[in-house]
């Protein structure tokens, strides 16, 4: 990483108002954390920087940004997956099992499942945000795997009503995984 670069976020200077903003909110609240946490992993210090400004790319590239803190778990997950890619990539191909990370605990699992779990727990508070009728399609055919027409059946509308149900849900939980507010979600929803 380039001298420069260690004291502005990413991109800052390309990037839209609001986004160059949380960028920036983010970088100046949690760049030395995330160095640190990246440092602990690769072992390396120019590759910790490295990767924590490819996370920040990554993370800029998200279609909505919203609220920081829900971005602050989204950006070390984007590390932790590229400090897992790097540490791979340097793993010789032609290790014996027993020299291998085969049959031992990945490391990042535990962080993978942590962060993971952040994130259900937003969807299912997504699922519970949606109106009665598209949160009752959507459950019955996706957690309980009933066809659209059983599904229809069930609530009295048309196939096309509960795929429609089914599609908003989706979408509307897209949104809020990416960092938008209820209220803005629901907006960007009805503008679909």
């Amino acid at each position: 990483m380039h001298k420069s670069a260690e004291n502005h976020p990413p991109g800052g200077a390309e990037m839209p108002g609001s986004r160059a903003e949380t960028a920036e909110q983010l970088f100046h609240a949690h760049n030395g954390e995330l160095v640190r946490f990246l440092r602990m992993k690769l072992r390396n210090e120019a590759e910790a920087r490295e990767v924590a400004q490819e996370a920040y790319v990554r993370l800029l590239q998200l279609r909505h940004t919203g609220a920081v803190g829900f971005l602050r778990a989204y950006l070390f997950k984007i590390a932790a997956n590229l400090a897992v890619d790097r540490i791979r990539e340097k793993r010789p191909a032609t290790q014996s099992w027993s020299q291998s990370a085969e049959g031992v605990a990945d490391p990042f699992d535990v962080e993978r499942s942590v962060l993971a779990a952040e994130e259900y727990e937003v969807f299912l508070r997504c699922i519970e945000e949606l109106s009665p009728r598209c949160r009752e399609a959507f459950v019955l055919h996706r957690v309980h795997k009933l066809p659209t027409r059983e599904v229809a059946a069930r609530l009295g509308v048309s196939t096309r009503m509960v795929r429609k149900h089914i599609s908003r849900a989706l979408i509307y939980c897209r949104y809020r995984l990416d960092g938008l507010s209820p209220g803005a979600a629901m907006e960007a929803l009805n503008h679909e």
